[in-house]
């Protein structure tokens, strides 16, 4: 017998109860005892908070140095304790929205300091490996029922507010809310089945399989949502400084107790970042999974089919992200001296762009000093223009060819001095009117220099001074400390959390690495990481990471054949 009531509003208690029969068939001496296992969801945190303590926790985790007479439970109940005090108290800590009282990430959310297993004196039986495996399925169940309390915010708090309603129209309302009524319909049916099968038992079985099926059932409810999210960001924006009396409701309204006072964009944000945080998850519960078990194939075939719900959501954000650039920058092109071409096309997208300096081929020995014009260019990924920046948005086409037709190569050494520092040739074989144009470039800094040659890799010559390049056994490793939102095709986006192998260093602070959950490359700065120097870390990361990949090529293989 269960039962579940979920109540997240203020002042209404959220509590599960179920009864539940121990049967531990893994042991030399089976035990069956009758318990009713409660877990009190009255005072758990909101999701960001959850959150944030699980991505503080884990750039610990990377940064702690070992003692081998502790294990890594023993050092994520010290963290939480130390989280704890942080949130509790008055410091204005980054994690901690705007410093305000939140209800701290209690250590009895882990699953072996709930009472009924501490009384069931299991704990003696299991070793620390069965412990962790346990926590790590737990903590799905425990960060579900966290990120439900927050939708209830987002829907209740927020969307059915009266007053908030009054200040919009019905189709920003729309673009603001999405489905999200859909994606807390799913958050609950997938929050009911896993409280169904955990608390069965003490020591309860895999859950692997409740996450496969909604993966493959459910969790594409999130496209939708994830798909829209860059229209309700935008949306979003626009009525917070055009909409005075919208402004106000959702400032009043993130002042209340129910939000915590967390900003209304947190929780507009939720769902992606849930579903990221569930493939986490799963990797989580797969390394723990002994190999060549039935648990393996299964969390494997999870992790697979999340995998394939979150690429459909980078996918379809990406698609249309680039669609609005491209539209964005076909109405500020200018083209006075020639034909324009078309630029929004569903095969195009942008590589890079930005402004470098342009020598002019006027010098002469009257003047022999060299003059720089600026010059603005568009790299798409089958197409190059060069501009000239008109007003603060307008940008007048110079000159174009397609990609294939060009060249960058660095200067040779003889062009030496202050003057020629960070400048490249760029050769275009055949411009819009079949001439071949070579120009020289500046830009304004050496990184800058060396991405642009690496945009064109019909280079030839690679000037690699003041860099440090890495081989592939020998690259650092840095974990990202805060969010990175790339700028540029070429840079890579990164989540607080993840890690990185760095390939390529700049003087000027900027690395070039690949990222270890999914093999992208690209450049970010050095601010948003931290190295990781801990040389048992960065080896149990590579292990890691190599288990869940073997895995997981399993599971594909296996439908392959």
């Amino acid at each position: 017998m269960s039962r579940i009531q979920l109540f997240p509003t203020e002042g209404k208690v959220a509590v599960i109860t179920v009864h539940v029969s121990l049967c531990v068939s893994c042991f030399r001496s089976p035990v069956r005892r009758n318990s009713s296992f409660k877990l009190c969801l009255t005072d758990g945190p909101l999701y960001q908070t959850y959150s944030d303590f699980a991505i503080q926790k884990e750039i610990h985790r990377q940064t702690v140095i070992r003692n081998i007479s502790k294990t890594s439970m023993d050092y994520a109940m010290e963290f939480a304790a130390r989280f704890r005090e942080k949130t509790s108290g008055k410091s204005n800590e980054n994690f901690v929205a705007r410093g305000s009282p939140v209800p701290a990430v209690s250590q009895t959310t882990l699953w072996q300091q709930q009472p009924t297993v501490r009384d069931s004196g299991l704990l003696d039986q299991l070793t620390v490996d069965q412990i962790k495996y346990q926590e790590s399925m737990f903590e799905v169940l425990t960060s579900e029922s966290s990120y439900l309390r927050s939708l209830y915010v987002l829907t209740e708090h927020f969307m059915e507010n009266r007053e908030l309603t009054d200040t919009i129209i019905i189709s920003d309302r729309k673009t603001l809310f999405s489905n999200i009524l859909k994606v807390r319909e799913v958050s609950e049916r997938f929050l009911k089945d896993l409280e169904e099968h955990i608390f069965k038992e003490i020591v309860f079985p895999d859950i692997c399989d409740i996450l496969h099926y909604h993966a493959q059932h459910n969790f594409s409810t999130y496209i939708d949502y994830v798909r829209n999210q860059t229209y309700q960001e935008k949306t979003y924006s626009r009525l917070m400084k055009s909409n005075e009396q919208f402004a106000a409701v959702i400032n009043r309204l993130q002042e209340l107790p129910q939000c915590q006072r967390l900003p209304f964009i947190s929780f507009l944000l939720l769902p992606f970042q849930r579903i990221t945080r569930i493939k986490m998850l799963i990797e989580n519960i797969l390394k723990r999974t002994k190999e060549g078990t039935p648990e393996e194939q299964t969390a494997s075939k999870a992790l697979t089919s999340v995998s394939k719900i979150i690429d459909c959501c980078n996918r379809d954000v990406g698609k249309m992200r680039q669609m609005e650039e491209l539209i964005e920058i076909s109405k500020m092109l200018e083209f006075d001296k020639f034909r324009a071409i078309p630029i929004i096309s569903e095969t195009r997208f942008l590589e890079k762009k930005g402004e470098l300096q342009e020598m002019s081929k006027s010098k002469t020995f009257v003047n022999m000093r060299a003059k720089f014009s600026p010059v603005y260019l568009f790299l798409f990924n089958d197409h190059l223009l060069i501009t000239i920046k008109k007003g603060s948005d307008r940008y007048v086409v110079m000159d174009h060819t397609h990609r294939s037709l060009v060249q960058a190569q660095p200067l040779d050494e003889c062009f030496g001095g202050a003057t020629y520092e960070n400048c490249f040739n760029l050769i275009m074989l055949e411009n819009h009117q079949g001439r071949t144009m070579e120009r020289l470039l500046k830009a304004p800094t050496k990184s800058d220099m060396q991405r642009w040659l690496a945009a064109f890799p019909s280079t030839t010559k690679e000037d690699v001074d003041e860099e440090v390049i890495y081989e592939d056994w020998d690259c650092p490793q840095v974990q990202c400390v805060e969010q990175y939102i790339a700028q540029q095709a070429d840079e890579l986006n990164l989540e607080p959390t993840e890690i990185v192998n760095v390939i390529r260093k700049t003087n000027e602070g900027w690395y070039e690495g690949v990222r270890l959950s999914d093999g992208q490359k690209g450049w970010f700065p050095d601010t948003n990481v931290i190295e990781i120097t801990n040389e048992h870390v960065r080896r149990r990361n590579v292990k890691e990471r190599y288990r869940v990949s073997q895995a997981t090529m399993m599971v594909k293989c296996g439908k392959a054949r």
